[in-house]
């Protein structure tokens, strides 16, 4: 028997097709948003036949690892020549006249110091998802937040939003940068819960790790190979439906790092798209740049096929303990993107514009801006361009 990851609809607004033929998700009305919820049960194939004739029941599939998109040690770049806060110059948030004020940002990661001084003045929502207390002694969920919302630590800007009001973090990952993917679902539900206006992260269901688990169950070679994939899909349509469920008028932005596979430095082939969960409809793909000879170019290590891209190499942040450290990544990226959507919430609010999923994607991906790239930077490398604040 093995752990799986049942969504069900509490409303009566989503219900499985009763046409055997089409196992689409079909909602009795499109236009009103549905209930979701997680819940995780043991089961058997035989228990699967039986759960799945509830029509309430959306998705069935098993729960697989995640991992956290580590930081790149980038050894043939030259990353102490930037200056600490560079980033939140390239991105226009150090000339921009909004700070973040009101607007409410939720990170899943690896928990956050909360005690940093960047914080100070932040109202903090924080909980813990899996099981080993809401401080992070990996570090990476504390740079993240710092980037997106830190107040300068001694002179040294560091948060695109450092006006921001709120903070909602979700421990969704171990110290160890591993996880579950019913941890970063339910972190989700909840960050939308606390009605957060944007929710960022920095994970990947981990196929490789699920295949090697089931193995060591006894699973032949090849059959744990399809079933990885079988577990790989299943929950990237979980997180796509629990994604349609919600409510258009205010459902948040969802921004994920794009990752950090590809290897541009062996080889200009060595490249591949999105890592999943930020590959799903619904999630707008950060990739990383960096200062090339002519401009900003993709980080050797950024996937490709990002909406947009932001600064992702020689990232000064917070860490652990009170002090602060150079991180590479598009999780840098990530954080940058999602201090953006923080200052567009607020230039949004005071327009008296809604601030939904819808809106604040309209705002980024419209101003996104490929004045600073490398004129030989294609969509494919960078999508629309460089996140840009509003003005």
């Amino acid at each position: 028997m093995s752990a799986f990851i049942v969504l069900r609809d509490r409303s009566a607004n989503w219900r499985r097709s009763k046409i055997p033929i089409k196992r689409a998700i079909e909602p009795a009305r499109r236009e009103e948003p549905g209930d979701p919820e997680l819940l995780i049960w043991t089961l058997t194939p035989k228990d699967i036949s039986e759960v799945e004739k509830d029509p309430s029941i959306l998705r069935v599939t098993p729960v697989m690892p995640t991992r956290l998109l580590a930081p790149e040690p980038m050894d043939d770049v030259r990353t102490g020549d930037l200056e600490p806060g560079w980033g939140t110059v390239a991105v226009g948030s150090a000339q921009s006249g909004f700070s973040g004020s009101l607007a409410k940002v939720a990170l899943l990661d690896t928990g956050i110091d909360a005690r940093h001084p960047c914080f100070k003045g932040v109202k903090l929502t924080l909980r813990d998802f899996v099981g080993t207390g809401i401080a992070d002694e990996n570090g990476h969920g504390t740079h993240t937040a710092g980037t997106v919302v830190g107040r300068d630590v001694e002179g040294v800007r560091i948060g695109v939003a450092r006006g921001a009001s709120a903070l909602i973090a979700a421990k969704t990952l171990t110290d160890t940068g591993a996880g579950r993917s019913d941890e970063f679902f339910k972190g989700l539900l909840w960050a939308c819960s606390e009605q957060a206006d944007v929710i960022g992260f920095s994970l990947a269901f981990d196929m490789r790790a699920h295949e090697e688990q089931l193995i060591a169950e006894g699973f032949p070679q090849t059959l744990a190979q399809h079933a990885a994939v079988h577990a790989y899909r299943g929950n990237l349509r979980v997180f796509e439906t629990i994604l349609s469920m919600m409510d258009c008028k205010t459902r948040p932005l969802i921004l994920g790092a794009v990752g950090n596979d590809s290897l541009r430095t062996i080889s200009p082939d060595f490249i591949t798209g999105p890592a999943s969960p930020a590959a799903a409809r619904g999630v707008l793909s950060v990739g990383a740049v960096g200062p090339g000879d002519a401009g900003l170019v993709p980080t050797p290590f950024s996937n490709a096929g990002p909406v947009f891209a932001a600064p992702g190499v020689g990232i000064v942040s917070a860490s652990p303990g009170g002090e602060l450290r150079s991180l590479n990544g598009s999780s840098m990226a990530m954080a940058h993107a999602m201090g953006v959507a923080a200052l567009w919430a607020e230039a949004l609010r005071a327009e008296n514009k809604p601030v939904n999923a819808e809106s604040l994607a309209t705002a980024m991906i419209g101003s996104a801006d490929k004045a600073g790239l490398d004129p030989n930077v294609s969509v494919f490398d960078c999508g629309r361009g460089l996140v840009q604040a509003p003005v």
